[in-house]
């Protein structure tokens, strides 16, 4: 088990299953783009790819853990002051001192010119503190800060990437980053690179790295279906193949029966019991009971329920057009046909409700008539629990 633990970690850097990936249909790799955008003065890179990617692990690779200070967008929530909060984050002291003589100025007044002084402060020392420890700054899920603030910490960041300091920010597609792609105070300044959803043959190359270190010899077919389960991301790949050792009990041959109790003890250890029941219950009814559709499995559910079902059926899929959802529903229904407007009205409804909830219920963004699921983990959710 310990040594299971040691090659296989998809919680924390994997340090003998790192994949080593090409970037689109470039020559180079993604690590090698990394190199070269860190390498140029003045510029901001950003990073973009879908949820559970590895993209904090890819910057770990290139920069080094030991360099990074990294941050989310959600610490951004209510800081008020950018710098303080990187400072306090390094474990600078953010003091300032500030002379208070011959000021003849209002309580207000006085108290603004302190908080610009302590702002100028904080951000001297910081930038100071970056360029001489060769630090970069990290900002991941940069999503999760509102529009307000991802606008003021790209003008913070615009005014001091000349300076050397050294910055990366990390976001999800399809969310809303005006902020940072169509600021033209960063044109030409910014270096963006998209990271693709991981491809069968990557995340099995994490699962022959495993296995081959431990030494255990699994068929390939059965390679392909931990690849497939794992949705694309490299962390599901991680978590699938290290509970099919951690399984209670002895210690079987690896099957296609080892395998889904792997997925479904997986499954147990994520947080979307509430996402789902929150999506499941949909809007207030207002007292009037919602039509329920007879399905081929025999089962009873209204159009959320149903939706959340032909999300999680074969193949998993974290992109899925109108017509494509469609084709699922009526593969499932019994005999009732649905209108195409009723489903688009029910994922304008979930769209509408998850907006005033928190970061962890942001799990699918509908744009454009596609479904892109933006959290894989919570896709693998609906595939093996009771929905």
């Amino acid at each position: 088990m310990k040594d299971m633990q040691k090659c296989l970690k998809p919680g924390t850097y994997p340090d003998l299953t790192y994949v080593t990936r090409q970037s689109g249909e470039t020559k180079y790799t993604y690590e090698e783009r990394l190199q070269q955008s860190l390498r140029i003065d003045g510029y901001l890179t950003y990073i973009a790819g879908p949820s559970k990617t590895e993209k904090i692990v890819l910057c770990e690779n290139v920069i080094g853990q030991e360099n990074i200070v990294s941050m989310s967008g959600n610490d951004f929530a209510r800081a008020a002051d950018f710098w303080g909060a990187i400072g306090k984050k390094t474990g600078l002291s953010m003091n300032a001192q500030i002379s208070e003589e011959n000021m003849d100025l209002s309580e207000n007044e006085q108290r603004a010119t302190i908080v610009k002084k302590n702002f100028f402060g904080n951000k001297d020392k910081v930038i100071k503190y970056f360029k001489e420890n060769h630090k970069v700054f990290v900002l991941d899920d940069f999503h999760y800060a509102s529009p307000e603030i991802q606008y003021d910490i790209a003008c913070q960041l615009k005014e001091v990437i000349r300076m050397g300091f050294k910055a990366v920010i990390i976001s999800l597609p399809y969310r809303s980053d005006d902020a940072i792609r169509l600021n033209p105070d960063l044109t030409g300044r910014i270096s963006v690179i998209e990271i693709e959803p991981w491809k069968s043959q990557e995340l099995q190359e994490i699962a022959r790295k495993g296995f081959q270190a431990l030494k255990i010899s699994v068929d390939e077919e059965l390679i392909e279906k931990m690849a497939l389960e794992s949705n694309h991301s490299p962390q599901l790949m991680q978590s699938i193949c290290l509970n099919i050792g951690l399984l209670p009990g002895d210690n079987p041959e690896i099957s296609v029966d080892v395998i889904e109790d792997s997925c479904r003890f997986t499954c147990t250890n994520l947080p979307y019991g509430d996402v789902v029941r929150v999506l499941k219950a949909g809007p207030p009814t207002r007292g009037q009971k919602r039509l329920r559709y007879n399905l081929t499995d025999k089962s009873q559910r209204d159009v959320y329920s149903l939706i959340l079902k032909v999300l999680a059926d074969n193949p998993p899929l974290v992109e899925i057009d109108m017509e494509e959802l469609l084709q699922r529903i009526l593969k499932n229904l019994d005999s009732i046909k649905i209108a195409m407007q009723k489903v688009k009205d029910a994922l304008k409804n979930w769209q509408k409700m998850l907006a005033d909830y928190g970061p962890m219920y942001q799990v699918f963004e509908w744009k454009d008539d596609v479904i892109h699921i933006q959290d894989n983990l919570f896709l693998f959710y609906l595939r093996w629990s009771s929905i």
